[in-house]
């Protein structure tokens, strides 16, 4: 049985196209997770996590997702609910998806319910498209996996390790789902952008394996990203010290407008030096 966590993700390639019936690449970031713990009580049910404290009948709109879960999960059992996280919240990494999951797996585990872990991401599906909207799935299939995953059209599969060290640096600015989407949707050229973004996020599954190429298509996507107007001043600052630090390649990952931007290199020893020199900005560094 899982243990009741789950842990962040990155984008690699395919922000934005995915939605769009595009592939996307992304990779577990397991330095990064979020728990949770689930106790009985003979009292109402609690939860204790980042934004809220309380009664779990009293959580806010904005945490439909647990609700949802809580709801469909709980039935007559009281219990009390604390996360904890280390994913920051809207910076493109996956925190709704890897809440959900490591929720669904505490209650499953604690409660006895006997849920088969294709049953707990059915639920956490669901739980994502209440945050979201209808949710393309890639969060969640890349907050389940140890391995890098190639998402497409609903599917993900896995992919080898690529041997390489990525640098995530958050610029400190929530980023902004709906606008960001909103955005690219309205964009000038936006039918040819997303066609190169799908090419980009070709090449980079075609040459897995090869972290330069793998670098050349992400530092593709991100001009193409740029292009619909998703970057900011803090996440170009980001990227021109990577690349300027000897990054393969570097671009903003989630919806953009905000959030984080990320840079690849050979070795942990570059990607360290390069950590150093974002020391303005929170950051991590793992190898994928």
């Amino acid at each position: 049985m899982p243990l009741p966590r789950a842990h962040a993700k990155a984008i690699i390639v395919g922000e934005h196209s995915v939605l769009y019936g595009s592939g996307a690449i992304a990779v577990p970031l397991r330095g990064l997770e979020v728990e949770v713990s689930c106790s009985p009580t003979l009292f109402e049910s609690s939860i204790n996590t980042e934004g809220f404290c309380g009664r779990l009948r009293d959580l806010p709109k904005n945490f439909a997702g647990i609700s949802l879960l809580t709801d469909r999960m709980l039935g007559a059992h009281c219990v009390n609910l604390h996360f904890k996280s280390s994913i920051p919240q809207g910076a493109g990494l996956g925190s709704s998806a890897a809440s959900s999951l490591a929720l669904a797996r505490s209650l499953n585990a604690s409660l006895n319910l006997g849920l088969e872990e294709k049953e707990i991401m059915a639920l956490c599906s669901e739980a994502e498209d209440a945050v979201h909207g209808k949710a393309s799935g890639l969060d969640l299939s890349a907050c389940a996996s140890g391995l890098p995953v190639f998402f497409s059209k609903g599917a993900s599969s896995p992919l080898p390790p690529l041997k390489a060290f990525l640098l995530v640096a958050y610029s400190g600015e929530p980023g902004k789902t709906k606008n960001a989407i909103e955005k690219a949707a309205l964009a000038p050229g936006r039918e040819e952008v997303m066609e190169n973004l799908c090419g980009a996020c070709r090449e980079a599954k075609m040459n897995w394996g090869d972290a330069e190429k793998v670098g050349s298509a992400m530092g593709r996507a991100h001009g193409l990203l740029r292009d619909l107007g998703l970057s900011t001043p803090r996440l170009e600052e980001i990227v021109e010290k990577c690349m300027d630090m000897g990054a393969l390649g570097a671009k903003l990952t989630g919806s953009g407008l905000g959030g984080c931007a990320i840079a690849l290199f050979k070795d942990g020893f570059d990607a360290k030096r390069a950590q150093r020199g974002l020391s303005d900005f929170p950051s991590w560094v793992e190898e994928v």
